[in-house]
């Protein structure tokens, strides 16, 4: 039988009642274990069947706008891994779109993790592109934050906003890079009120001196190392972090760094294919901030700071140590879009050593 006929035989409509637990089957043949935490269902679901087998699903959420406009979120989607070849992931995104432009659904949206290629490019060829944050607040207005909310868009560090239709004009990498480090020095200054209960005038220049020193020195060696790998590539903000690390430092007074990334020029591209250069340039951008750590410890040790310049050291260690920590030691969901995920994806050996090397300067340290 062809390929078009098994096509043909596959039927997407919405989900009965009793269909829920084979959606559930299928979704954790498709998700880690973490990201089933997650999983919720809503009264707005297609499933793609054969011969009443479920094959995949793809869960909608229609919801509030502001300015009165009314949009749809591309909530979950997924298909199961044996019926893969079959298309059924862009038969249901294409079905979800109708489905929810009947609604009367002005705009559609989806959040995507920025590695996660296979879903990107079911939303690129139906007309998608990722929205900025400057593009969001443009767009949403104050009414950004309740977006946020409604869509879960506050805890998926790493995860983009894709919209149908997307914006006129484009978007600014530096702008992106700019705001990732003033926004991190803010986060970092309540992290330094919660602990020593004060902000001295000093401090909101050192603080901005090293995010940008660290962060510099990273986005600068991986894009150096992506020039070497032939690989153009951009500068893309993860502001779904923001929240979470501001709650942080006001709860806990800890520093959860959202560094933000590089990712290829381009919305059409694949990540199985290009993680022999993602990998190289991760590690460029890892290791470049493992170095600069572990010398300023060094630099700080040999030095006779004045007593007004003693505290140096502890910042530095509070910039270094939670950055190598999430860039390099945590390659699992949620933190999957650091540099760690892409290093393990190309080379586990290499992982390996710079994750021993990383406890090493952690411990030592």
């Amino acid at each position: 039988m062809s390929a078009q006929k098994k096509e043909s035989d596959i039927l997407i409509r919405l989900m009965r009642n009793d269909e829920k637990k084979e959606i559930r089957r299928v979704m954790r043949r498709s998700f880690p274990l973490v990201q089933q935490w997650f999983f919720t269902l809503t009264p707005d679901v297609l499933v793609a069947v054969k011969n009443e087998k479920v094959l995949g699903a793809i869960v909608l959420k229609p919801l509030p706008l502001p300015r009165k406009r009314k949009g749809g979120l591309m909530y979950w989607g997924f298909t199961d891994p044996e019926a893969r070849g079959l298309n059924i992931g862009l038969k249901l995104y294409k079905a979800g779109i109708d489905y929810l432009e009947k609604l009367g659904c002005d705009e559609i949206l989806g959040c995507v993790e920025g590695n996660n290629t296979s879903s990107n490019k079911l939303l690129v060829a139906h007309g998608f592109s990722i929205l900025s944050p400057a593009q969001q607040f443009r767009r949403y207005g104050l009414g950004t934050f309740l977006l946020w909310f409604r869509i879960f868009h506050y805890l998926d560090v790493g995860h983009f906003l894709w919209v149908r239709p997307g914006p006129d004009k484009p978007d600014s990498p530096v702008l992106q890079l700019w705001g990732t480090i003033i926004t991190n020095s803010l986060v970092l200054l309540l992290t330094f009120i919660w602990i020593f209960s004060r902000v001295k005038p000093l401090y909101l220049v050192v603080v901005p001196f090293f995010i940008i020193l660290f962060f510099g020195i990273r986005f600068v060696a991986m894009k150096a190392a992506a020039k070497l790998c032939g690989l153009s590539v951009r500068y893309r903000a993860w502001e779904s972090g923001f929240p979470l690390s501001f709650v942080i430092a006001l709860a806990f007074g800890g520093w959860y760094p959202i560094p933000g990334s590089v990712y290829p020029d381009s919305d059409k591209w694949r990540y199985r294919q290009l993680k022999h250069k993602l990998g190289p340039i991760a590690l460029a951008g890892a290791f470049s901030v493992l170095l600069l750590t572990c010398g300023l410890s060094f630099l700080f040790l040999s030095l006779s700071l004045p007593p007004g310049w003693t505290f140096l050291p502890r910042f530095a260690d509070m910039v270094g140590k939670p950055l190598i920590i999430f860039d390099i030691l945590l390659p699992f969901f949620p933190f999957v879009s650091f540099n760690g995920r892409r290093i393990w994806d190309w080379n586990r050996i290499v992982w390996v050593a710079l994750a021993v090397a990383t406890v090493a300067v952690i411990w030592f340290f």
